[in-house]
C-alpha cells in the first residue's frame, strides 16, 4: 500500500499545503532527470507560483523503516520535537558538511533538466519525507535550509516537507486532496490484476 498510494498521497499533500499558503500549485511532470540515460532521477516537478518549480524527491520511509520513529497517538509535543530533531541530525543532515548524509536524499540537490516550456522558471529543490523531522523545535512541517555557498550550485537553499508533521498539524477530520498520480496507479493495478 505504501508503494501504491504513498507518492500520490505525498503529491496531494504538497499541493494541499501550497494551496493553504495562497498558491495555485500543480503537478507538472513525473519525469525529473538530468536529461541523460543514467544519473539521478527524482519524483516530480511541482509548480508553486507562475515562475517557480520544485524539483521534488519523495521518500517513502515510514515508522517501520530503519531509523523510523513510531509515534503513539498520545505522544507529547516535547517528545515529538526531541525525536524529530534526533531523526534529522542522526539520519538526514550532516551539519558539519552542510548537506544530506545519504546519496539517495542528496540527489535532490542535483540540478535536473527543466520541462521545455518552463525554461525561464526558477528551480528550487524540495525533499518530501513521511518521517517526522525538524532541525530545531521551532521548525514547522515545511522548512527551508540555506546551503553552504557554492556547494550545490545553482541552489542556495533546499526545502524540506515532513508529511507526518503536516498531517498532525491539521484540524480537519476530512481532507479533499487532488491526487494526480492516482489514475496512473489504478491503471497499473488493472494490468496486474485484470478483471
Amino acid at each position: 500500500m505504501i508503494g501504491f498510494l504513498g507518492e500520490p498521497l505525498a503529491v496531494g499533500l504538497i499541493l494541499h499545503y501550497l494551496e493553504g499558503k495562497g498558491k495555485k500549485p500543480k503537478l507538472i511532470s513525473l519525469k525529473v532527470t538530468q536529461g541523460t540515460r543514467k544519473g539521478s532521477r527524482l519524483d516530480a516537478w511541482i509548480s508553486d507560483e507562475k515562475d517557480k518549480l520544485y524539483q521534488t524527491e519523495i521518500k517513502m520511509w515510514g515508522g517501520n523503516a530503519i531509523g523510523g520513529l513510531y509515534i503513539k497517538e498520545e505522544a507529547e509535543t516535547n517528545w515529538l520535537a526531541a525525536k524529530s530533531e534526533s531523526q534529522w541530525h542522526k539520519w538526514l543532515w550532516d551539519s558539519n558538511k552542510g548537506t544530506f548524509r545519504d546519496d539517495n536524499v542528496r540527489k535532490v540537490l542535483t540540478p535536473m533538466r527543466k520541462p521545455k516550456e518552463y525554461d525561464a522558471w526558477d528551480v528550487e529543490p524540495l525533499l518530501c519525507l513521511w518521517w517526522m523531522v525538524q532541525p530545531s523545535a521551532e521548525d514547522q512541517a515545511w522548512f527551508t535550509l540555506d546551503l553552504p555557498e557554492n556547494q550545490h550550485p545553482p541552489f542556495k537553499k533546499v526545502h524540506v516537507f515532513s508529511l507526518t508533521r503536516y498531517l498532525m498539524s491539521l484540524e480537519e477530520n476530512v481532507l479533499e486532496l487532488e491526487l494526480p498520480l492516482l489514475g496512473t496507479r489504478l491503471e497499473w493495478l488493472k494490468k496486474v490484476f485484470p478483471a
